[in-house]
């Protein structure tokens, strides 16, 4: 067997894997009230998905996308792999800071967090740099990755500031100004615009159609990114007004609707027999145009919507997407892990379907439970849609878990 080098950080993804579970138990065991707020629980459960989950995945990944993409090596790409370290201390500090270990929490939390960021864009804007564009046949990507690292940095960057807020820093009276800004560009600039970029390429090897020109697929970033603008010009102070806000939802949710038209296209009738992957990325675009109809009513004014926005955006749109090319993604790494680099095993060879697929019912029987309890005002239910996502969760790391002892009945290839 040839030994390689992983193409992404197994232990980046363990621990994401980790998180998502723990996201799951931490919403099946706190006694959450009838309407949520934004509670100190509330908040811990959010950065335990958005960062221990999702944004650990997603560096985890453009560890093997960036260069992949673009065609070149890393420079220094052992710092970009060590920086999910640190990032993903932060994340717990943070998190434990939530549920009550200290203010100091914040401070430190934020630090590791912010310096596992900037430790890992250093590396990959090198990277970008220096790279040579043949005919800027690359530069679309070049440009996608350097828009969603710098959301990514800005955020953290806002998300830093309030933490130390918390902590006692005085400008706490700029935390109601801060919270939209940074919930904006963490899931729309970073997780939602990185989500739509990558899936241009990846969604083919999980439908197994060859690779084509997606047709609507400038639009809908051009679109997004647009409305993406609108709306953060329409909460800046001294700028906000609804106006900007409905303009930015009008594009961002037609680029939505583009984005569910695209990738259901290559979802239909798609020739590769290994459905669960694909039914998890086709609940994600219903998802995605949920999360636009949400944040609609929150503009229109209904707080109570809030919650749900959150809640739908997280781990249905980014969580069920993450799912689904976990399962295809996460499978072929492992494979290449036991059989060699030069392995071309389908996922769809060792994994467990009927694992697959009760994992997938769970998770939308917690996804609905939870978005309907949350409408109707009766989050003391909620914890029902954490037990549900931990045996989705179960079942999930069963059906990886199977593969992982059939890859090795198999041997090296």
């Amino acid at each position: 067997m040839n030994e390689t080098k992983p193409w992404i950080p197994p232990f980046a993804l363990i621990s994401a894997l980790l998180a998502h579970g723990l996201s799951w138990l931490l919403l099946a065991f706190t006694p959450w009230p009838s309407v949520l707020g934004l509670s100190f629980p509330a908040l811990a459960w959010i950065h335990l998905v958005a960062l221990g989950w999702l944004t650990m995945t997603a560096l985890a990944v453009m560890v093997h996308v960036i260069p992949g993409f673009l065609d070149t090596d890393w420079a220094l790409e052992p710092v970009a792999r060590w920086s999910l370290l640190p990032f993903g201390l932060g994340t717990l500090v943070l998190v434990s800071g939530f549920l009550g270990i200290g203010a100091w929490a914040f401070q430190a939390g934020a630090g590791l967090l912010i310096g596992g960021i900037v430790g890992f864009m250093t590396p990959a804007f090198i990277t970008m740099a220096r790279y040579q564009v043949p005919k800027g046949t690359k530069v679309p990507y070049r440009f996608a990755f350097s828009l969603v690292l710098s959301a990514l940095l800005l955020a953290a960057t806002l998300g830093g500031l309030m933490a130390w807020a918390l902590a006692g820093a005085p400008w706490s009276h700029l935390l109601a100004t801060l919270l939209p800004l940074h919930a904006l560009l963490a899931g729309g600039g970073w997780l939602s615009l990185l989500i739509l970029g990558v899936s241009a390429r990846t969604i083919f090897p999980v439908t197994g159609r060859k690779r084509f020109l997606l047709p609507f697929h400038v639009a809908i970033s051009s679109g997004f990114l647009g409305g993406l603008i609108l709306l953060l010009l329409g909460l800046l102070p001294g700028l906000a007004h609804t106006a900007w806000r409905w303009l930015g939802l009008l594009l961002a949710g037609g680029a939505a609707l583009l984005y569910l038209i695209d990738i259901a296209k290559v979802l239909w009738k798609a020739p590769n027999p290994n459905r669960p992957p694909q039914a998890f990325i086709g609940a994600s675009l219903v998802y995605f145009v949920a999360t636009m109809v949400l944040g609609a009513g929150v503009n229109a004014g209904l707080s109570a919507w809030q919650a749900p926005l959150a809640f739908v955006a997280l781990v249905g749109w980014m969580g069920q997407s993450i799912n689904g090319y976990s399962l295809h993604i996460g499978i072929r790494l492992m494979l290449t892990m036991v059989r060699g680099d030069e392995d071309e095993t389908a996922p769809g060879e060792v994994v467990n379907p009927r694992w697959s697929w009760t994992s997938f019912v769970l998770f939308q029987s917690a996804i609905l439970w939870g978005t309907g309890v949350l409408l109707a005002g009766r989050g003391e239910w909620l914890p029902l849609s954490g037990i549900l996502g931990l045996l989705g969760w179960f079942w999930l790391m069963g059906s990886v878990g199977l593969a992982y002892r059939k890859a090795r009945l198999l041997g090296p290839s």
